[in-house]
């Protein structure tokens, strides 16, 4: 199913609750189309936002590679155009990409080759990336005379790091996945063959946890970075007398202490494959 059906620069499914949307320019290495950014984007997070049946989303690129970064063809003729219009359009896109960051939903990305430029930054609005051995990376906006956009400012530092994430914007330098994985970026490699369904198995494993719970664990860790010890406190105990009233939670108890198996477990899921 198409977001748009009139073209076919992304690929949207839904299936036993998982939302895989997929960027599908593999002859651009995926590169971000105006139409992307003004249509499908925005209709991927209504749509995930508002469809209680979803309970998770994977991102992915076809071909080989994530994503090279917004189309460059999109800046021609940009400089002629007023600087209120053009802000008006990073706006638009930038509230569209923090919509996704906080969607109340575990999110995936499974990166493959290129994740370059505006592909870094989808990325990184994931919750988890998985990752090829191919993989790379780059903030290749300071080759251009830029800096970096599409939300990383926001994510990356909270991820690696000031220091570490300035010297990549500074540089504009790739590094592949070995560095990631250092960095922190990466939670597992995977070979290309498997990253997509390896994705979704996890993203229909996580899926059997507490929908409730999970959302307001990252609502909760998103606002740790601007808070207070005093304030996550507060916040803690507001979040959990929520979930303690949720029927996961009473279901769970419940079979703990009938000794039965317990209603969500990671270890066990992994056990049985």
């Amino acid at each position: 199913m198409h977001l748009n059906p009139s073209h076919q620069d992304t690929l949207f499914e839904v299936k036993d609750g998982i939302a895989v949307f997929t960027l599908n320019r593999p002859q651009k290495m995926n590169a971000i189309s105006q139409r992307i950014f003004d249509h499908d984007l925005p209709k991927l997070v209504d749509r995930v936002e508002k469809d209680d049946d979803i309970r998770a989303l994977v991102i992915s690129g076809a071909g080989g590679n994530f994503c090279s970064g917004a189309d460059v063809t999109r800046m021609q003729g940009s400089e002629g155009k007023p600087a209120e219009s053009r802000n008006s359009g990073l706006r638009k896109t930038l509230g569209v990409l923090y919509r996704l960051i906080n969607l109340p939903k575990p999110t995936i990305a499974a990166v493959d080759g290129i994740a370059f430029g505006g592909g870094f930054s989808l990325a990184m609005t994931a919750d988890i990336m998985l990752a090829t051995p191919r993989a790379r990376f780059c903030l290749v906006f300071g080759r251009i005379g830029l800096i970096p956009d599409m939300a990383i400012a926001y994510t990356l530092p909270r991820a690696i790091g000031a220091r570490r994430a300035k010297e990549l914007a500074y540089t504009g330098r790739s590094f592949g996945i070995e560095e990631a994985q250092n960095l922190g970026l990466i939670n597992e490699i995977c070979s290309p063959e498997e990253l997509l369904n390896r994705a979704i198995w996890m993203a229909k494993n996580i899926a059997k946890g507490s929908g409730e719970a999970q959302a307001l664990a990252k609502a909760m860790f998103h606002r740790s970075h601007s808070s207070s010890q005093a304030e996550m406190t507060d916040a803690e105990c507001a979040a959990q007398e929520a979930m303690r009233k949720t029927n996961f939670h009473h279901e769970a108890v419940r079979r703990f202490l009938a000794k039965e198996p317990r209603l969500y477990d990671w270890d066990e899921i992994i056990k049985s494959g």
